[in-house]
């Protein structure tokens, strides 16, 4: 009898808690909700250092408040894009994702990300907020469709025990220098005639995106483009311009030749007195202790202020539940309103609220490159962008290793990029 009572009381019990169940499950179901908290799921392309950051924030987002737990997924950079562009069209993208500025032109066509006007409002995001430069980077037809989350920008460190002892330190930490090219170029000559033997003047990826890079930034300095209004404009004064004046440095052994990917290693262990890299580089060099370096925008050596850069920014894909989408913004506006973590990875804040904020000013080097985010001339949108990019980069390189002349590798790039976007 007392057997049976048992086997009673368990198969109630099993029968409440699948009642219990079944009912959790629907509520999930249909409110991305459990016991009254809205869960995300959340992509991000950060396979380098960057991730350790991200999660960091993630965890910190989860632990501020009780309505909204984000899960985070960081994906491998490589094939990122073709998996999240793939999730949007497939309709199963995660709830907010992360995607650059300068992939918006390929992503916004699926006609799979959200509006976000509309949603802001509801979460009480304040666009005002955030950085004009940036703001317009992600405005389209008068509507946002992503919140800026940073910039990030090449620009440049100087080693300033190697400029102190070639007599090119100012007492203010300020490199010594007349303004404009050959103003800089003068300097560099300096420095080959000043360092010991070995140490380069100057070191950039002569071989990879950094010549593109550098080349966009030198352009930009000039008012130029290389799509302006759907039409090519790569083979221009500009672009020579440009183009003559690296080959200037490549050729008299300013900077050196065929180094790879190796300009980081180069410049942190002090064989090299100047390079150009992203503000990605600086947690890097701030772990070599003997390193005493400066980091500064990048500079004018044309008619006005500009650099190479691009932007993370948060996307929210379309979905029926427009509480996760309001729940999503409202955690993308967290994201930015706590830059000054973000900024650890040596990214900029997009709210200047942040960069004026006493912690963000306490960090080292952060603050002497932050007006860069002004300076940042965004790549112009087009959907074929990546392939763009890497032919002009293709007949760059060309140059650089003097199998063509400047005039010869910028009409190439200019046919092989009007072919893809068939202008």
């Amino acid at each position: 009898m007392v057997g049976s009572l048992k086997r009673l009381s368990f198969l109630v019990l099993g029968f409440i808690l699948l009642l219990a169940g079944c009912s959790s499950g629907e509520s999930d179901s249909a409110s991305g909700s459990n016991d009254g908290v809205t869960k995300l799921s959340y992509w991000v392309p950060f396979s380098g250092s960057d991730g350790e950051f991200m999660q960091d924030m993630v965890k910190e987002f989860n632990s501020s408040q009780d309505e909204i737990e984000v899960e985070f997924m960081n994906n491998n950079w490589e094939d990122y894009y073709t998996k999240f562009k793939t999730s949007l069209v497939s309709n199963t993208a995660p709830d907010v994702a992360v995607a650059h500025v300068s992939r918006l032109g390929e992503l916004l066509p699926t006609g799979k990300l959200e509006s976000l006007d509309d949603l802001a409002k509801e979460a009480d995001l304040d666009w005002s907020t955030f950085g004009d430069n940036q703001l317009d980077a992600v405005t389209r037809d008068g509507n946002h469709v992503a919140v800026p989350l940073d910039t990030h920008a090449v620009i440049m460190f100087y080693n300033k025990t190697l400029l102190k002892d070639a007599g090119l330190l100012n007492e203010d930490g300020t490199i010594k220098m007349e303004q404009g090219a050959e103003g800089f170029t003068e300097m560099l000559r300096t420095l080959k005639d000043e360092l010991p033997e070995g140490v380069s003047p100057m070191v950039i990826g002569s071989n990879n995106v950094f010549t593109f890079w550098i080349w966009h930034a030198l352009i930009s300095q000039q008012g130029s483009t290389y799509i302006e209004d759907g039409k090519v404009t790569i083979d221009t004064p500009e672009g020579k311009e440009a183009m003559n004046l690296l080959k200037t440095w490549l050729d008299e052994g300013l900077i050196q030749a065929d180094i790879g990917d190796n300009s980081y290693d180069i410049f942190k262990t002090q064989d090299a007195a100047v390079t150009f890299s992203g503000v990605w580089a600086t947690g890097n060099f701030e772990t070599e202790e003997s390193l005493d370096f400066a980091a500064v925008p990048f500079p004018q050596l044309f008619d006005q202020p500009g650099a190479w850069g691009d932007s993370h920014t948060i996307v929210v894909p379309k979905q029926d539940d427009k509480e996760k989408q309001v729940a999503a913004v409202k955690f993308a506006d967290w994201l930015a309103e706590n830059g000054q973590m973000w900024a650890k990875a040596g990214h900029v804040p997009v709210k200047p609220s942040v960069i004026d904020s006493a912690e963000y000013k306490e960090m080292p080097y952060r603050a002497d490159y932050a007006n860069v985010m002004d300076d940042v001339n965004y790549m112009p949108e087009n959907d074929q962008l990546t392939a763009v990019n890497d032919a002009i980069l293709e007949s760059l390189v060309k140059v650089n290793y003097g199998q063509i002349s400047v005039d010869k590798g910028l009409k190439e790039a200019q046919q092989k990029v009007e072919e893809l976007v068939g202008k």
